[in-house]
Parts: C-alpha cells; sequence; structure tokens
C-alpha cells in the first residue's frame, strides 16, 4: 500500500507514464537499501565501516516510505520531485538515509524541502568548518532586522550539513563534535556581539568560559552548552552586565517559531543558581580557590575559553590551572587538600551510577551505568589532576596519560578503544532525536533499529558488543581508582 501510494500519490489517480517510471525507479533504490539475509556480516558484534553494505541498510523500511511521502507533499510537486530524483539518484539516496537515521533532521528537511538540495548543490557537505570560518558566515547576517531568526536559521543549515557529513560517512565521529562544537562557539560569539552592540559597544569586559562537552569541544546532537562568564576586575558597571548576560542568554536559548539555537546552562557559575551570572575574574579565583566543593574543582578542569574577550578567557585558564594541578597542593585550591581526594571522586562516580541510572536498566543505561561513558570521563579527569594537566578533552586527556605513562598503554589503549565505539552509540542515539539520550530502548523493536543505524545486523549483537565496551571501560577505572 505504501509503495502504491509513493508511485501514485494519495488520491491514487492518474500519473504520467514518465513520473510512474520514475517513481519505480526510485522503488528500485530503496529496496535496494532494505535489509537482506545475503548482506548479513558474518562478524557478529563488528561494526560495519563506512562505505560496506551493511552501513547503508535501513532500520525501518515502512516508516521511510511513510516519510518520504510527507516530504513529497511539502515539497509540492511529485512530478518535479520525480524528475530531479531521476537525474540526481544520490539526492534521493541522500534523503532516505537521512530519514532512517534521524528523525529530528527528517522533520528539518520536511519543513525546508530546498535544504537538501542547496547543501548538495554547494558542495557543503565536503566542508570541514572551524569556528572562524564558522563566524565569518554567520556575520553576513548582521544585517537581518530579526537577528534571533538569522542565527537560528543558520544553525538550522549547519545541523543539517554536519548531521549528513555524519550519516553518509563523509566525517569520523570526532570531526562530527568538533564541527559541532565550533558551530556552538561562533553562535556564542555572535550573539554576544550582537548584543554587546545594543548596548553601547566598545571594548568587551566580558569572557564566556565553557564547561563540560563545550568545554571540551565535545558538543553532541542536542547537548545543552555549559557556560560561565567572567567580567574584568575593573570593569565599572557591574550591574549592566547582568543585563547583558541575560540578552546574550535569551539570544542564544529563547524560544522562536525555529526553536532555539542552543540551551544554555549557567548552573555551573560560583554559587550555583544563587551566584551573579556575571562575576568579575578576582571574585572567581576567591570562590574556587577557597570555597569551591572538589566536584566543582572537577568541573572546572574542563574549562576553555570559547567567546568574548580572549585577554581575559587565557587569565582565568591560567588560574584555573595552577588550581586544578593537584600535583602542588600549596598552589591549588583548597579541594585539593580533600584527604583521599581520589577515592572521594569515586564515590562521586558511584552515586551518579546508583542515582541517575534508572532502578533495573543497568544494562541499557551506556552514560551512567557501570562501564559507562561517565566512567572514562572520571579517569581522564582524575588523572588530569593529579598530574595537573589542563586538557579538557576526554579522549587527548586519555592520550596524554598514554603517552606520559600515566596509564600502561595496554589499558590506555583499551580503554580509548571502547571508549570511542561507546561514545559512538551513544551519537548514533541523540542524532535520531537531537536529545540528551542515555540510554538504550528496552523494546525489541526499537532496538533492532538502533542496531542497524550502528552498523549491526542483529540486536542481540549490538547489546553484546556494548556490554563488552562497557566491561571494558570499568576494568581499567577500577585500576585507575584502586577498586
Amino acid at each position: 500500500r505504501l509503495a502504491r501510494a509513493f508511485v501514485h500519490g494519495p488520491g491514487f489517480g492518474h500519473v504520467h507514464p514518465r513520473t510512474e517510471k520514475n517513481a519505480r525507479q526510485m522503488l528500485v533504490r530503496l529496496l535496494d537499501l532494505c535489509p537482506r539475509r545475503d548482506r548479513l556480516n558474518p562478524d557478529h558484534g563488528k561494526r560495519f565501516p563506512d562505505g560496506e553494505p551493511g552501513a547503508k541498510s535501513l532500520s525501518d523500511p515502512d516508516r521511510v516510505l511513510a516519510r518520504l511521502d510527507t516530504f513529497i507533499a511539502a515539497y509540492g510537486s511529485r512530478a518535479l520531485l520525480f524528475e530531479t530524483w531521476a537525474a540526481n539518484p544520490m539526492l534521493f539516496e541522500l534523503l532516505v538515509l537521512l530519514i532512517d537515521r534521524s528523525e529530528f533532521l527528517a522533520e528539518t528537511a520536511i519543513r525546508t524541502p530546498d535544504l537538501l538540495d542547496s547543501l548538495e548543490e554547494s558542495g557543503q557537505l565536503l566542508r570541514c568548518k572551524t569556528a572562524d570560518q564558522t563566524l565569518r558566515e554567520l556575520q553576513h547576517g548582521r544585517s537581518d532586522p530579526d537577528q534571533r531568526l538569522w542565527l537560528r536559521r543558520y544553525h538550522q543549515t549547519e545541523i543539517m550539513r554536519i548531521g549528513l557529513r555524519d550519516i553518509l560517512g563523509l566525517a569520523e565521529e570526532e570531526q562530527c563534535l568538533s564541527e559541532l562544537s565550533a558551530l556552538a562557539e561562533a553562535c556564542l560569539e555572535y550573539a554576544l556581539e550582537v548584543v554587546w552592540e545594543t548596548y553601547g559597544g566598545g571594548p568587551l569586559p566580558l569572557a564566556v568560559v565553557g564547561l563540560g562537552k563545550l568545554g571540551g569541544s565535545e558538543i553532541d546532537y542536542g547537548s545543552d552548552l555549559d557556560v560561565m562568564l567572567v567580567a574584568e576586575d575593573r570593569a565599572r558597571d557591574l550591574a549592566k552586565l547582568q543585563r547583558v548576560a541575560a540578552a546574550f542568554i535569551e539570544m542564544v536559548s529563547g524560544q522562536t517559531e525555529l526553536g532555539s539555537t542552543f540551551k544554555m546552562d549557567v548552573r555551573l557559575r560560583p554559587d550555583g543558581e544563587k551566584g551573579l551570572l556575571v562575576n568579575p575574574l578576582r571574585a572567581c579565583e576567591e570562590y574556587y580557590r577557597n570555597r569551591a566543593q572538589l566536584w566543582e574543582i572537577q568541573a572546572l578542569s574542563r574549562c576553555r575559553f570559547v567567546a568574548g574577550n580572549r585577554d581575559l578567557g587565557d587569565r582565568f585558564e591560567r588560574a584555573v590551572t595552577a588550581m586544578c594541578d593537584f600535583s602542588k597542593p600549596t598552589g591549588a585550591a583548597v579541594a585539593a587538600r580533600t584527604p583521599n581526594w581520589k577515592q572521594e571522586i569515586a564515590r562521586m562516580r558511584f552515586r551518579i551510577e546508583k542515582e541517575r541510572t534508572p532502578h533495573g536498566k543497568d544494562h541499557l543505561a551506556i552514560k551512567t551505568g557501570t562501564g559507562g561513558l561517565v566512567d572514562a570521563e572520571f579517569v581522564a579527569q582524575a588523572l588530569a589532576l593529579e598530574h595537573g594537566w589542563h586538557e579538557p578533552n576526554t579522549l587527548r586527556a586519555l592520550e596524554l596519560a598514554r603517552n606520559e605513562g600515566a596509564l600502561e598503554r595496554a589499558d590506555a589503549d583499551l580503554l580509548i578503544d571502547n571508549f570511542r565505539k561507546l561514545r559512538r552509540v551513544a551519537c548514533i542515539l541523540r542524532r535520531w532525536s537531537y536529545e540528551g539520550e542515555t540510554e538504550l530502548p528496552d523494546d525489541p523493536a526499537p532496538m533492532y533499529r538502533v542496531a542497524v543505524r550502528c552498523g549491526f545486523t542483529r540486536a542481540e549483537d549490538l547489546i553484546e558488543a556494548v556490554a563488552r565496551y562497557r566491561r571494558n571501560i570499568r576494568a581499567v577505572y577500577n585500576k585507575v581508582f584502586g577498586l
């Protein structure tokens, strides 16, 4: 029934023979992407490399057909669209894979049917962009009368571009995370420039510091941006800077007809939600050096300047580097002198595992559960604190630990390899919904669909592989924390 509707349209009326021919050709291409027994990967538990047959198998062909019909209706001309696909079959395959791999991006494509054509024809899918390049493109829109909408339109296009590069295997996962982080940085810089100009402009006495995934250049699909706002000590009007900060957050996070650009989280600032939105540099140093708890210093170890006054941001980073150097406790924050601080971090990890993992679903909780992504992140942060490294990126911190001998090479290799594989599964989950998903589905049908998107042929293979990744991560975690 779905196939007939695809060929003839919803009314099943007269269709021009050429349109019907083109439609049937597209159906053949669609069927060629459906899973078949002769495509099954004999090495169960191994992900298909990008470009291999299994990497393009559809996880839900019926749903793809239904969503294609919705896309055609939004496009408005079935005959013209089929002509376009017949002339450029790769454009059709691109749309099919997009629909199968990401509901969020499929919805975006349906709302803006010309977006895929323009990205493919412009060659943008082959580009890898830095934060500076992205900012220069954003600045072309400074004359737009509605800057919030301009920011969101640009963000929507870039998320589609990065997502397609990911889906088509044109960029490795780490490159996608880097580009998503670069997009976030550019959007923050641009929004701050726009807001500051409305307050009179001039030298900007404000720096935006990224924490968490933003600090580590590890922004994933749908990640919130953890930020802290730091002011120059000599800034004359701190009350004005609080208003600037509020307007800046609204520019980025406020809801419009196109949603928000990024959700911003400023709760990691000094004194948390009770504290000022903007704190002078000296006040930040005093707080983190003398009053912050261990978990706050652990979070601070992932900080990185991302927007605003670079000199101010660099001075903040230098202060943080000293405060987070637990190898020199006399110069570090008071929290560095916490007795058995590494064991205290392990206790914090245990609480996260028990309190944030749904009861009875540890095997599905790929972030917070036993051997989940948080294990690897805590290893990286603890080693950075212990050795005085300022490296907010999890993977680079683990590689540094291997190169410096802080981890035995075999353990480091095992941890890095399995962290990468587990993080890839998490990225594929989040790419589907553009939400902060941290658990595998517990129903067989959606679990199968996730497995196919991850390059496995059976749900059981994915479950077995994830369990193996997590066992290996936990084994190294236990060694590092002496458990």
